[in-house]
Protein backbone atom coordinates (compact mmCIF):
# COMPACT_ATOMS: atom_id res chain seq x y z
CA UNK A 1 0.00 0.00 0.00
CA UNK A 2 0.97 3.54 -0.27
CA UNK A 3 1.09 5.38 3.26
CA UNK A 4 0.35 8.94 2.60
CA UNK A 5 0.10 9.60 6.26
CA UNK A 6 1.57 8.19 9.93
CA UNK A 7 -0.70 8.79 12.62
CA UNK A 8 1.65 8.04 16.14
CA UNK A 9 0.52 7.73 19.49
CA UNK A 10 3.00 9.28 21.91
CA UNK A 11 2.99 7.56 25.46
CA UNK A 12 4.16 3.87 25.52
CA UNK A 13 4.12 4.28 21.72
CA UNK A 14 6.45 7.33 20.01
CA UNK A 15 8.20 8.46 23.80
CA UNK A 16 10.14 6.38 25.48
CA UNK A 17 9.44 5.38 29.15
CA UNK A 18 10.40 8.53 30.56
CA UNK A 19 6.97 9.67 28.84
CA UNK A 20 9.35 12.79 27.47
CA UNK A 21 12.20 11.69 24.69
CA UNK A 22 11.87 10.48 21.47
CA UNK A 23 14.67 7.74 20.18
CA UNK A 24 17.42 8.79 17.23
CA UNK A 25 16.17 5.70 15.18
CA UNK A 26 12.25 6.87 15.68
CA UNK A 27 13.75 10.64 14.90
CA UNK A 28 15.73 9.76 11.24
CA UNK A 29 12.63 7.12 10.49
CA UNK A 30 9.97 10.30 10.74
CA UNK A 31 12.32 12.66 8.85
CA UNK A 32 13.38 9.80 6.23
CA UNK A 33 8.96 9.64 6.25
CA UNK A 34 8.70 13.36 5.43
CA UNK A 35 11.13 13.75 2.86
CA UNK A 36 9.06 11.34 0.88
CA UNK A 37 6.05 13.77 1.35
CA UNK A 38 4.37 11.43 3.54
CA UNK A 39 2.33 13.44 6.20
CA UNK A 40 3.18 12.81 10.18
CA UNK A 41 0.50 13.43 12.70
CA UNK A 42 0.83 12.12 16.42
CA UNK A 43 -2.42 11.74 17.49
CA UNK A 44 -2.80 11.80 21.96
CA UNK A 45 -5.04 12.16 24.29
CA UNK A 46 -2.79 14.33 25.70
CA UNK A 47 -3.57 18.39 25.90
CA UNK A 48 -1.49 20.54 23.74
CA UNK A 49 0.33 22.04 26.20
CA UNK A 50 2.03 18.93 27.66
CA UNK A 51 2.78 17.78 24.54
CA UNK A 52 6.74 17.04 25.34
CA UNK A 53 9.15 19.65 24.50
CA UNK A 54 10.98 17.25 22.26
CA UNK A 55 7.86 16.31 20.11
CA UNK A 56 7.20 20.20 19.70
CA UNK A 57 10.76 20.44 18.18
CA UNK A 58 10.59 17.76 15.68
CA UNK A 59 10.00 19.79 12.65
CA UNK A 60 8.94 16.91 10.06
CA UNK A 61 5.61 16.26 12.29
CA UNK A 62 2.98 18.47 10.71
CA UNK A 63 0.05 18.21 12.53
CA UNK A 64 -1.25 16.72 16.59
CA UNK A 65 -4.29 15.59 16.95
CA UNK A 66 -5.34 15.79 20.57
CA UNK A 67 -7.16 15.43 23.55
CA UNK A 68 -8.33 11.84 22.03
CA UNK A 69 -9.15 13.69 18.82
CA UNK A 70 -11.17 16.44 19.92
CA UNK A 71 -8.98 19.50 18.30
CA UNK A 72 -6.43 19.44 15.09
CA UNK A 73 -3.21 21.51 15.76
CA UNK A 74 -1.31 22.58 12.97
CA UNK A 75 2.75 22.16 12.95
CA UNK A 76 2.13 20.45 16.69
CA UNK A 77 1.94 24.04 18.17
CA UNK A 78 -0.80 25.73 17.16
CA UNK A 79 -4.27 25.23 17.02
CA UNK A 80 -5.81 25.02 13.48
CA UNK A 81 -9.37 25.78 14.38
CA UNK A 82 -12.54 24.96 17.02
CA UNK A 83 -12.35 21.88 18.29
CA UNK A 84 -15.39 19.54 18.90
CA UNK A 85 -16.20 20.01 22.18
CA UNK A 86 -18.56 18.61 25.41
CA UNK A 87 -21.68 19.35 25.94
CA UNK A 88 -21.95 21.95 28.58
CA UNK A 89 -25.60 21.10 30.14
CA UNK A 90 -25.07 17.52 30.36
CA UNK A 91 -21.47 18.75 32.08
CA UNK A 92 -22.55 20.50 35.02
CA UNK A 93 -25.86 18.02 35.50
CA UNK A 94 -22.61 15.15 35.92
CA UNK A 95 -20.67 17.56 38.21
CA UNK A 96 -23.98 18.14 40.44
CA UNK A 97 -24.30 14.39 40.52
CA UNK A 98 -20.79 13.43 41.51
CA UNK A 99 -19.23 12.65 44.86
CA UNK A 100 -16.54 14.69 46.25
CA UNK A 101 -14.53 11.51 46.37
CA UNK A 102 -14.45 11.04 42.69
CA UNK A 103 -11.23 13.06 41.44
CA UNK A 104 -12.62 14.77 38.35
CA UNK A 105 -10.94 17.22 35.99
CA UNK A 106 -11.90 19.41 32.47
CA UNK A 107 -9.18 20.41 30.39
CA UNK A 108 -9.67 23.26 28.43
CA UNK A 109 -7.32 25.95 26.74
CA UNK A 110 -4.47 24.55 27.86
CA UNK A 111 -4.97 23.93 31.29
CA UNK A 112 -6.31 21.33 33.74
CA UNK A 113 -9.36 22.51 35.85
CA UNK A 114 -9.75 21.09 39.27
CA UNK A 115 -11.85 22.21 42.23
CA UNK A 116 -9.39 24.01 44.85
CA UNK A 117 -11.14 21.67 47.58
CA UNK A 118 -9.70 18.67 45.27
CA UNK A 119 -6.63 20.16 44.70
CA UNK A 120 -6.07 20.88 48.27
CA UNK A 121 -5.85 17.63 49.09
CA UNK A 122 -4.68 16.01 45.31
CA UNK A 123 -2.68 13.13 47.81
CA UNK A 124 -5.48 11.04 48.80
CA UNK A 125 -6.87 11.07 45.26
CA UNK A 126 -4.33 7.91 44.21
CA UNK A 127 -3.18 10.06 41.18
CA UNK A 128 -0.33 8.65 39.25
CA UNK A 129 3.05 10.27 39.38
CA UNK A 130 3.41 11.19 35.52
CA UNK A 131 -0.49 12.54 36.13
CA UNK A 132 0.31 15.00 39.10
CA UNK A 133 3.60 15.81 36.97
CA UNK A 134 1.45 17.76 34.38
CA UNK A 135 -1.35 18.74 37.36
CA UNK A 136 1.83 20.81 38.72
CA UNK A 137 2.73 21.86 35.68
CA UNK A 138 -0.52 22.83 33.70
CA UNK A 139 -2.98 22.34 36.39
CA UNK A 140 -5.31 25.28 38.09
CA UNK A 141 -7.67 25.27 40.61
CA UNK A 142 -10.56 27.09 41.10
CA UNK A 143 -12.96 27.46 43.47
CA UNK A 144 -16.30 26.19 41.24
CA UNK A 145 -16.35 24.03 38.26
CA UNK A 146 -19.67 25.20 37.18
CA UNK A 147 -18.41 28.88 37.14
CA UNK A 148 -16.06 27.53 34.27
CA UNK A 149 -19.53 26.04 32.31
CA UNK A 150 -21.42 29.06 33.09
CA UNK A 151 -18.70 31.16 31.42
CA UNK A 152 -19.14 28.74 28.14
CA UNK A 153 -15.56 27.57 28.43
CA UNK A 154 -14.86 24.93 25.32
CA UNK A 155 -13.94 21.87 27.09
CA UNK A 156 -11.80 19.49 25.45
CA UNK A 157 -11.98 16.52 27.63
CA UNK A 158 -13.47 15.67 30.78
CA UNK A 159 -11.09 13.67 32.80
CA UNK A 160 -11.48 10.86 35.56
CA UNK A 161 -7.38 9.63 36.07
CA UNK A 162 -8.42 7.66 38.93
CA UNK A 163 -12.29 6.21 39.31
CA UNK A 164 -13.18 2.14 40.15
CA UNK A 165 -15.00 0.44 37.36
CA UNK A 166 -18.38 0.84 39.34
CA UNK A 167 -18.10 4.47 39.14
CA UNK A 168 -17.20 4.18 35.55
CA UNK A 169 -20.07 2.49 34.56
CA UNK A 170 -22.66 5.15 36.60
CA UNK A 171 -21.02 8.26 35.11
CA UNK A 172 -21.58 6.13 31.21
CA UNK A 173 -24.94 4.70 31.93
CA UNK A 174 -26.40 7.05 34.32
CA UNK A 175 -25.01 10.50 34.22
CA UNK A 176 -24.31 11.07 30.91
CA UNK A 177 -26.01 10.51 27.59
CA UNK A 178 -24.13 8.48 25.60
CA UNK A 179 -25.49 10.56 22.61
CA UNK A 180 -23.72 13.59 23.70
CA UNK A 181 -21.08 12.04 24.73
CA UNK A 182 -18.09 9.41 23.57
CA UNK A 183 -16.14 7.18 26.42
CA UNK A 184 -12.95 5.76 26.59
CA UNK A 185 -12.63 3.18 29.43
CA UNK A 186 -9.13 3.12 30.38
CA UNK A 187 -7.54 0.60 33.27
CA UNK A 188 -6.90 3.25 36.19
CA UNK A 189 -9.51 6.05 34.25
CA UNK A 190 -12.40 7.24 32.44
CA UNK A 191 -11.82 10.12 29.15
CA UNK A 192 -14.91 11.78 28.32
CA UNK A 193 -15.13 13.63 25.19
CA UNK A 194 -17.54 15.30 23.03
CA UNK A 195 -19.89 13.17 20.97
CA UNK A 196 -18.04 10.60 18.44
CA UNK A 197 -14.98 12.24 19.05
CA UNK A 198 -11.81 9.58 19.40
CA UNK A 199 -8.78 9.45 17.89
CA UNK A 200 -10.34 7.95 14.76
CA UNK A 201 -12.25 10.57 14.29
CA UNK A 202 -9.54 13.08 14.46
CA UNK A 203 -7.74 11.53 11.84
CA UNK A 204 -10.69 11.44 9.85
CA UNK A 205 -11.09 15.21 10.25
CA UNK A 206 -7.55 15.55 9.06
CA UNK A 207 -7.45 13.41 6.15
CA UNK A 208 -10.50 15.60 4.91
CA UNK A 209 -9.02 18.66 5.35
CA UNK A 210 -5.77 17.06 3.04
CA UNK A 211 -7.48 14.79 0.58
CA UNK A 212 -6.12 11.68 2.25
CA UNK A 213 -8.29 8.72 1.98
CA UNK A 214 -7.98 6.52 5.17
CA UNK A 215 -6.71 3.98 3.93
CA UNK A 216 -3.28 5.70 2.94
CA UNK A 217 -3.12 6.19 6.42
CA UNK A 218 -0.59 3.90 8.74
CA UNK A 219 -1.54 4.22 12.87
CA UNK A 220 0.46 3.14 15.86
CA UNK A 221 -0.34 2.77 19.14
CA UNK A 222 -0.14 0.49 22.47
CA UNK A 223 -3.32 1.79 24.52
CA UNK A 224 -7.21 1.64 24.79
CA UNK A 225 -7.21 4.96 22.68
CA UNK A 226 -5.95 3.97 20.07
CA UNK A 227 -8.11 0.80 18.88
CA UNK A 228 -10.53 3.03 16.77
CA UNK A 229 -8.06 4.44 15.31
CA UNK A 230 -6.01 1.23 14.28
CA UNK A 231 -8.53 -0.27 13.09
CA UNK A 232 -9.91 2.52 11.10
CA UNK A 233 -6.36 3.33 9.36
CA UNK A 234 -5.06 0.91 6.08
CA UNK A 235 -2.64 -0.09 8.53
CA UNK A 236 -3.28 0.02 11.93
CA UNK A 237 0.55 -1.36 13.64
CA UNK A 238 0.27 -2.05 17.69
CA UNK A 239 3.64 -1.60 19.45
CA UNK A 240 5.36 -4.35 21.72
CA UNK A 241 4.33 -3.68 25.00
CA UNK A 242 0.61 -2.65 23.72
CA UNK A 243 -2.17 -3.95 25.65
CA UNK A 244 -3.21 -7.75 23.96
CA UNK A 245 -6.44 -6.14 23.01
CA UNK A 246 -4.62 -3.58 21.38
CA UNK A 247 -2.59 -6.13 19.64
CA UNK A 248 -5.76 -8.01 18.81
CA UNK A 249 -7.06 -5.17 16.82
CA UNK A 250 -3.92 -4.49 14.83
CA UNK A 251 -2.93 -5.68 11.58
CA UNK A 252 0.60 -6.25 12.60
CA UNK A 253 2.87 -5.85 15.90
CA UNK A 254 6.36 -3.96 15.95
CA UNK A 255 8.84 -4.01 18.76
CA UNK A 256 8.46 -2.02 21.63
CA UNK A 257 8.76 1.68 22.70
CA UNK A 258 12.18 1.10 23.94
CA UNK A 259 13.11 -0.96 21.28
CA UNK A 260 12.25 1.79 18.48
CA UNK A 261 8.82 -0.22 17.19
CA UNK A 262 7.72 3.09 15.60
CA UNK A 263 11.23 3.36 13.54
CA UNK A 264 10.61 -0.61 12.44
CA UNK A 265 7.31 0.18 11.56
CA UNK A 266 7.85 3.49 9.76
CA UNK A 267 11.01 1.49 7.44
CA UNK A 268 8.78 -1.50 6.95
CA UNK A 269 5.71 -0.22 5.99
CA UNK A 270 6.04 3.41 4.87
CA UNK A 271 9.60 3.26 3.61
CA UNK A 272 9.88 0.25 1.24
CA UNK A 273 7.38 1.27 -1.08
Amino acid sequence: MNIKMIAMDLDGTLLRNDHRSVSPSSLRAIGSAHSKDIVCVVATGRILSIIPEQVQAISHIDWSVTSNGAVLNDDVNAMLADGTYVDLQGTAHLLNSLSEHVWVELWSCGKIYVSRRQWESMDAYGLRPLHIQALRKIGKAVDDLQQLIDDGMPIEKINFPSIDRATQAVVMEELLDNRLYSFIPMQAGLEVMGAGVSKEYGIRRLCAILGIGLDDVMAIGDSENDIEMLQACGKGIAMGNALDEVKDAADDVTLSNEADGVAQAIERYALRN
